[in-house]
């Protein structure tokens, strides 16, 4: 089955919360390989935290806006 909007639907995909795990997996691959430096992969990692720490804000004031 052919999908010409796959592309734009996966990008869509990694951008959300969910996509954090991508994320993370992306980065634990490219350590493992060499591809990346320890310093490059605590930094990557640090940024992943803080999206994590920021969604999860998110949600605790999204469903505290909806209780009103």
């Amino acid at each position: 089955m052919v999908c010409f909007c796959k592309t734009e639907c996966l990008r869509d995909a990694v951008k959300g919360p969910e996509g954090i795990q991508v994320h993370e997996e992306r980065v634990k691959r490219a350590y493992n390989s060499g591809t990346i430096s320890f310093f490059e992969r605590w930094s990557r990692k640090k940024t992943i935290a803080r999206e994590k720490q920021n969604g999860e804000k998110k949600k605790k004031s999204d469903r505290g806006s909806k209780k009103r």
